[in-house]
């Protein structure tokens, strides 16, 4: 089985007044504003999902300012998921601002069916150890359900593109040991933090804490699949594609590329989260 779990979903009506949302929100803005920035509806996640052979896609909108527009993109993605039960997990996006909306947030998604928390970013100003702990109230509502949380997480250094940010590792080290009962997804290989596992006090906060591929192709050389498989270990490698930004035949290229396949190639591309999300039962 063959599982993307990093595919965006945003509401309709931003897909068709983009501009207006840029004006409003500018974390939004800073990814969004370029014509040239795709954004797919339900129709081309399905035909994505179709032409690649993938059986089943991890999906999320996006972590909007507005409490209305994150409820209303966590409303039109559980409907995506009530058309198509058999290829979508639904996970719930939460805004960065606000805690006590995060948290009903968090508990009104999850008591509702959703499969997990996520993609949770802060594009405009970076993560800080306020930010990460802002996230507390819904951190303990994911430890409740038992389901994963996705964060994004970019890499310190390197070139600049939309949507970079810094993030302050040590918070985030911080948090995901507060929560240790919180299986923690980093998109972006976690902006590279999982080579800190070589450290044995590090190895222990991540013991619970898988990285996905989304935008790899764009940031690393296939080499980062061998050392993160040896580094954390092939199964907390997920594979994500950020959908409508990649598709699957870019990471198969850079999985051949290094020399990855049989159970490890498989465990990556779906076997990992199907056992994390625990499809199989």
């Amino acid at each position: 089985m063959i599982i993307d779990c990093h595919v965006h979903l945003l509401p309709r009506r931003v897909r068709e007044y983009r501009g207006e949302f840029c004006e409003n929100d500018p974390a939004f803005c800073s990814l969004f504003s370029s014509p040239r920035a795709k954004l797919a509806s339900e129709e081309e996640i399905i035909e994505y999902l179709d032409r690649q052979g993938i059986d089943k896609a991890i999906v999320f909108g996006f972590p909007w300012e507005s409490h209305d527009l994150v409820r209303r993109n966590n409303d039109e993605v559980w409907a995506f998921r009530e058309r198509y039960p058999d290829r979508v997990i639904p996970f719930a996006v939460l805004s960065p601002r606000g805690e006590e909306f995060t948290y009903r947030e968090a508990h009104r998604t999850l008591a509702g069916g959703f499969s997990g928390i996520g993609e949770l970013a802060m594009y405009h100003g970076g993560w800080s150890l306020h930010d990460f702990e802002a996230l507390s109230p819904a951190l303990m509502e994911a430890s409740r359900a038992a389901t994963p949380v996705l964060i994004h997480v970019n890499e310190p250094v390197g070139h600049a593109y939309p949507g970079k940010s810094p993030v302050d590792f040590r918070g985030l080290l911080h948090i995901i040991a507060k929560h240790p009962d919180v299986d923690f997804i980093l998109a972006h290989w976690g902006g590279g933090v999982f080579i800190y596992a070589l450290m044995p006090e590090v190895r222990q906060v991540l013991a619970r804490t898988y990285v996905d591929t989304a935008a790899s192709p764009y940031l690393y050389a296939s080499d980062i699949f061998d050392v993160a498989c040896r580094v954390l270990g092939p199964d907390k490698i997920l594979f994500g594609s950020d959908f409508p930004l990649l598709a699957l035949k870019r990471y198969l290229k850079e999985l051949d590329s290094a020399g990855i396949d049989g159970q490890v190639r498989e465990g990556i591309l779906g076997g990992n989260v199907q056992r994390l999300l625990k499809l199989d039962r």
